[in-house]
């Protein structure tokens, strides 16, 4: 026998949709992660770790595989290699390849990037740059918050050239070059 009172009509209709026996709970972790990295929603998050998921998949074919099978020591290093200069993992180390998560592609984002990089100090404010067009990396502009950042083109990131951004830095650390700012 349940001791719960009966619902108010108003409360009814508020939860009529709402399944109470199996409702389902948001993963802390996830929902910190959506936060710390700027992502839009759950939806985006998802489909980073889908990602992960196929990537599991993957690797898990890949180490079934004999161990004196020379083509899984070369799908590994290739793996490795190509997870190393996107940034995902530290080292070039096949042992690396099982720490990779939905945080590992999340923390090379551009916004979160920027202020890695120090050219925003929080997420907001590098969204504010990348959609005002301040950031580039080599001649391309980029506004789009949730390209990934590879270590080749890490080294690109600069601030567009007639960006009042680059301007502002160039001032505050007294190399602002006056032919510039006539041109």
């Amino acid at each position: 026998m349940s001791h719960t009172r009966k619902l108010k009509y108003h409360e009814e209709k508020l939860l009529k949709k709402t399944n109470f026996k199996h409702y389902r709970r948001e993963n802390q972790k996830d929902v910190e992660n959506i936060g710390r990295f700027g992502l839009k929603g759950k939806e985006e998050y998802a489909e980073y770790t889908k990602l992960v998921t196929q990537y599991k998949h993957v690797l898990k074919e890949i180490s079934d595989l004999s161990d004196q099978d020379p083509v899984k020591q070369k799908l590994l290093s290739d793996l490795s290699e190509k997870l190393y200069n996107m940034g995902v993992i530290d080292l070039k180390q096949p042992s690396e390849l099982v720490k990779v998560n939905a945080s590992s592609f999340c923390r090379r984002r551009a916004v979160v990037m920027l202020v890695k990089k120090k050219f925003a100090e929080h997420l907001t404010q590098a969204f504010g740059l990348l959609s005002h067009g301040h950031v580039r990396i080599g001649p391309e502009t980029i506004q789009d918050p949730a390209l990934i950042i590879t270590r080749k083109s890490e080294d690109l990131l600069t601030w567009v050239d007639n960006s009042t951004m680059k301007k502002k830095v160039q001032e505050y650390n007294g190399i602002l070059d006056d032919y510039d700012l006539n041109n």
